[in-house]
């Protein structure tokens, strides 16, 4: 389990469209009622909520946050910021995400994809920090049901899920409910926390799951048509040459990050040696305190004020070459994921695309 190996406390925010039960299932994991939760037309949760608590031994902030998507643009703005308070006030702490999905019908909703999209996009969520949930399914269900809506989300969100748990339809009512607490648990114990910096805001127009409806019909049409008038030896040269498009992304981005990483290297030596000089500056400040008026007083006050604001400077550096990181490690992600869909299990060292 990853959590034993950790020690510094961290934040678990639980995030979801409304609707979908994210309430019940933080109170499940707390095994107290401790937010509130019930069917209802409207969103019951409109405000961050949050508490401290034990988790595997391990120190941990849990975050119940209103979902994303609203009926209107106030509502929508509203939550926005929610989210966004949640994640800042845990800027400086390692962070798991659950992310839960509702379903209709046993079909995972256009909206939701959307919201974790555009959450995703703002925050870059790591694989190994992240646990999916299908909430609220039928006890009764295909055999087949859970893995293949799994390789269904794979598909919608772009990304090779390492973390996918299905929660039965539960009674609203009882959250003593322990082999779900327990799978719940373990799930949280077996991913990874990971610092989650902002790299953009948190982009979707409240009009855009209808028309995302009709795209994807429209799409399914004008896919189907296409794939009627290719012979296999046409898609095959168009996947070589996506494949090469990518590879020459990969490269630019591979050489992207080789640079950060080495002016990071750069920005934590500098910031070493700044904390040095504020060590001695300090102790010279203790060791003439005595002589506020003494000349040497009060150069070594200026000297140490000046290295304090060149370590502010050097920590903005960082976190901007941080940033530029994991813009870099999510296009890389993406990219790699998008190779996979293309060849599968072909990339082979025996496999060579056409040059």
């Amino acid at each position: 389990m990853f959590l034993g190996r950790r020690r510094e406390k961290f934040g678990l925010i639980i995030l979801g469209n409304s609707g979908v039960g994210k309430s019940f299932l933080v109170n499940i994991i707390l095994d107290r009622p401790l937010f509130r939760h019930q069917f209802s037309a409207r969103s019951v949760t409109d405000r961050t909520e949050s508490t401290n608590c034990t988790i595997g031994g391990q120190q941990c902030r849990i975050y119940n946050i209103p979902g994303l998507i609203e009926g209107n643009t106030e509502r929508f703005d509203l939550n926005r910021r929610e989210i966004q308070r949640a994640f800042n006030e845990e800027k400086y702490n390692s962070i798991i995400i659950i992310y839960v999905f509702g379903h209709q019908n046993g079909r995972i909703r256009h909206e939701d994809i959307m919201s974790f999209q555009a959450i995703h996009q703002a925050y870059a969520f790591s694989l190994d920090s992240l646990i999916v949930i299908v909430n609220g399914l039928p006890r009764k269900r295909s055999i087949n049901y859970n893995e293949d809506t799994r390789k269904t989300l794979i598909d919608l969100l772009g990304m090779k899920l390492r973390h996918v748990c299905f929660i039965d339809q539960l009674d609203a009512t009882n959250i003593k409910n322990y082999d779900i607490r327990q799978h719940l648990l373990d799930a949280i114990s077996n991913a990874y926390p990971r610092k989650h910096i902002k790299t953009d805001d948190i982009h979707v127009k409240n009009d855009e799951v209808d028309r995302l409806k009709t795209d994807l019909g429209r799409l399914h049409i004008w896919m189907t048509k296409e794939q009627e008038k290719y012979t296999d030896t046409l898609a095959q040269m168009e996947q070589d040459c996506q494949a090469m498009e990518s590879l020459s992304d990969l490269r630019r981005l591979f050489c992207r990050c080789k640079m950060d990483l080495h002016q990071l290297a750069i920005y934590q030596k500098q910031a070493r040696q700044i904390l040095y000089f504020i060590e001695y500056w300090e102790d010279e400040e203790i060791r003439h305190k005595n002589e506020p008026h003494y000349r040497g007083y009060r150069l070594v006050t200026r000297n140490k004020d000046k290295a304090l604001e060149d370590l502010k400077v050097n920590q903005d550096s960082q976190d901007s070459a941080t940033i530029s990181l994991n813009r870099c490690r999510r296009n890389i992600e993406q990219i790699c994921y998008e190779l996979e869909q293309i060849y599968g299990r072909r990339l082979g060292s025996d496999y060579k695309a056409v040059r």
